[in-house]
């Protein structure tokens, strides 16, 4: 268990205090393998449904700047989504920013059925596992249509102020990212500087109007839920969710592994590849995998050989794209 991690008995208190649950048995047992949030699955006597509950980890773990109290635009996103979509989602059924119970942020979900791919994907067939990825490419295409009038991180949560151009959006958090990186102990002011100037060398490469969409982030193996018959049941963890170039939601998918050929028939459509798409397509690729910098040193792995490894990949991508002019990820 995470050293910040809530014991499972203050969870259980914490979901009879919000659903207003007295004394029927309830069994809590960890869920996923994320190293964020502390969830625990809440089993429940038959005839009622079962919950999830997720609590943030404390203000004082070293963290992303869009990662701070990031969960409080989830209430929102997933009121849009299930007015504007198809796509199934949990419910958020109660959730409490107060701090009044706990010093963290929490909230209370119907568990929906399914198990995450990282535990179907090896019992798939190819044939259901090609469905599966069409499927997620279809929920994406159908997200992506949810559009805004700023771009960048525009939730509650408010680590930065929404831009009206996504290249003054993606400008902020390039910058927030190499100073995270900095803050952390990590780059040098020198290596943040050379990050600064690319981006104003190719700013140009960036459509600055392209649709503002809002892009999930984080689509890899544990956030989606698959049934038996290999088909999707549910998408799930938005607190990441940004409003933005959806080229930087295929980043994200091909960093993870996701953007397979059934995705793409699934969405519908792919980037033209331009040499502007290259350009975009790095600093996206880097702006992802920059993050484990930061997420390394923290305490959710205490790693800092595994944030210096991180850091010496991106910073020789970044010195061979300032020599070659070559956006090689």
């Amino acid at each position: 268990m995470k050293r910040y991690s809530v014991p499972p008995e203050k969870a259980e208190a914490l979901v009879r205090y919000r659903m207003k649950i007295g004394n029927i048995a309830l069994q809590l047992r960890p869920a996923g393998t994320g190293r964020f949030s502390t969830t625990y699955f809440v089993d429940t006597p038959r005839g009622m449904d079962d919950l999830v509950i997720r609590i943030a980890p404390p203000d004082d773990l070293l963290l992303l700047f869009y990662e701070k109290r990031m969960m409080r635009q989830e209430p929102a996103l997933h009121r849009l989504i299930r007015r504007n979509t198809t796509m199934p989602i949990p419910t958020i059924l109660s959730y409490d920013f107060s701090r009044t119970q706990i010093d963290r942020d929490y909230l209370i979900m119907n568990r929906m059925p399914g198990r995450s791919l990282a535990e179907m994907r090896q019992r798939l067939t190819p044939g259901q596992m090609h469905r599966v990825l069409f499927e997620w490419g279809q929920a994406i295409a159908q997200l992506h249509r949810i559009k805004a009038k700023r771009y960048g991180y525009i939730g509650a949560h408010h680590p930065m102020e929404p831009q009206i151009r996504w290249d003054a959006a993606f400008e902020i958090m390039w910058a927030n990212m190499l100073n995270d990186c900095v803050n952390c102990g990590v780059y040098s002011e020198d290596q943040r500087k050379l990050g600064l100037d690319l981006f104003q060398q190719y700013q140009n490469a960036f459509d600055t109007n392209c649709p503002s969409v809002l892009c999930h982030m984080d689509l890899w193996v544990e956030n989606v839920l698959v049934d038996d018959d290999g088909h999707v049941s549910c998408v799930f963890d938005f607190d990441r969710a940004c409003f933005g170039d959806a080229e930087n939601e295929f980043a994200v998918a091909e960093y993870c592994g996701i953007t397979k050929p059934a995705f793409w028939d699934g969405y519908g459509t792919q980037p033209e590849r331009t040499r502007e798409w290259a350009i975009r397509r790095w600093f996206y690729l880097l702006y992802e995998h920059q993050k484990y910098i930061v997420i390394r040193v923290s305490d959710r792995h205490n790693d800092m050989a595994g944030a210096l490894n991180y850091a010496l990949q991106c910073v020789e991508s970044m010195k061979n794209f300032a020599r070659s002019g070559q956006p090689i990820f």
